[in-house]
């Protein structure tokens, strides 16, 4: 199932301008999972890169195979570090300085690399309940000092953006960039660490406005693609029987 929070009608109604709502219902109809949608957005601006990854409450990646893309999220992130950064009297762990200055727990990093949503097959998708109901209790059982907590979870997220390329690598890999947005890519011990770990691909952090925004910003572009009627969610990353037109229009302005 998927729930619009907003409601279209309402919005346009007081706006007096058109509104697209309700853009992943159409693929659930068709048997997806509603997500990722940004993958379409990611194919017609950024067609350059091999490999996609935002890091927000939830880490994803896109992949881009040719002529098709695969997409899915990988594993709880900014939500589990948040929390945690919360604990030290912080909004986030700036620059990962805390992370940083911690140790790693195997133990830990073993429970959680052990966690079966990480075997399931794509596409798969999670939602934020997983980071705040499963990741952080299981972090929380270790009774850990905040800085080895959060230096064993940068090592679990490393991981296993890792293992999703590894287990996903394009035939070749030569001259492959990834892209990094969201919130997390501003962690800069968690960028290097992942550098570290993917020697063989380029990691690219664009330009902060980007960072923050790409999301948004093909948004838009998928509203844009609704109101010309072509399709705006692509069946390859969502498991849907067919790419869908997906988006209620509601036309809040004059006649």
């Amino acid at each position: 199932m998927t729930a619009q929070l907003g409601d279209g009608a309402a919005i346009a109604a007081t706006t007096q301008l058109p509104v697209v709502s309700d853009l992943r219902a159409m693929d659930v109809a068709f048997s997806g999972q509603g997500a990722p949608i940004v993958p379409i957005g990611e194919q017609l601006l950024f067609s350059g890169y091999h490999y996609f990854l935002n890091i927000g409450g939830i880490a994803n990646i896109s992949i881009n195979a040719g002529n098709q893309y695969k997409a899915f999220d990988i594993c709880a992130a900014n939500r589990v570090l948040n929390l945690l950064a919360n604990e030290a009297g912080q909004e986030f762990d700036k620059d990962g300085a805390i992370a940083r200055s911690g140790n790693i727990n195997q133990a830990l990093l073993n429970e959680l690399n052990g966690l079966t949503y990480y075997s399931l097959p794509t596409p798969k998708s999670l939602a934020n309940s997983f980071g705040t109901d499963t990741v952080y209790p299981i972090i929380k059982k270790h009774a850990l000092p905040i800085a080895d907590a959060l230096h064993t979870y940068v090592a679990h997220i490393v991981r296993q953006i890792k293992n999703s390329i590894i287990n996903n690598r394009l035939e070749s890999v030569e001259g492959s960039q990834l892209l990094v947005t969201g919130g997390g890519a501003l962690n800069t011990y968690l960028i290097e660490r992942l550098q570290e770990a993917l020697d063989y691909i380029k990691v690219i952090v664009p330009e902060e406005q980007l960072v923050q925004y790409k999301e948004a910003l093909i948004m838009a572009l998928i509203g844009v693609l609704r109101w010309r009627e072509e399709y705006n969610v692509l069946s390859s990353v969502t498991g849907a029987t067919r790419n869908s037109v997906g988006g209620a229009m509601w036309m809040g302005g004059e006649e």
